[in-house]
């Protein structure tokens, strides 16, 4: 996976955790799932778009419905990651976020998540939001 010409993209920063380890020190893999939730957040905040005011005010959410992510080298306690996040695809229907977990120049791990976006009130299915789609669009 590599990062499209001219995608913004968004860096996260996080330090493994003792608690997100096991015995050996290697970070859990459901971990990387919650790190990625956090780049997504940050991605759109850098963006200006207030996930909080998404759900509190607008009554919407993004459910994740696809998780593909590729782990290559395992992250230890006490790594400092930086996640890029940019989107790769933007549509309707659904918003999927792509990153590289960097370890330094090492690629630890790649992921894509596929959100769809729904309404709280019900957990009905909704279209993309314009605002979301373009922040996809390059």
């Amino acid at each position: 996976m590599r990062i499209p010409d001219g995608a913004y993209v968004a860096t996260a920063k996080v330090r493994v955790c003792y608690v997100d380890t096991d015995r050996a020190q290697v970070m859990h893999h459901s971990t990387y799932l919650r790190y990625l939730e956090m780049a997504r957040v940050e991605y759109l905040r850098e963006r200006g778009f207030d996930f909080r005011h998404l759900e509190l005010e607008q009554g919407l959410s993004l459910a994740v419905v696809e998780a593909t992510v590729r782990y290559r080298i395992g992250a230890r306690f006490d790594d400092e990651l930086e996640l890029k996040t940019w989107i790769g695809l933007a549509n309707r229907a659904k918003l999927r976020f792509d990153s590289l977990i960097m370890r330094g120049s090492d690629l630890l791990t790649t992921a894509q998540i596929t959100v769809c976006c729904i309404k709280l009130e019900g957990n009905s299915l909704i279209s993309m939001p314009s605002a979301l789609i373009a922040l996809g669009r390059v």
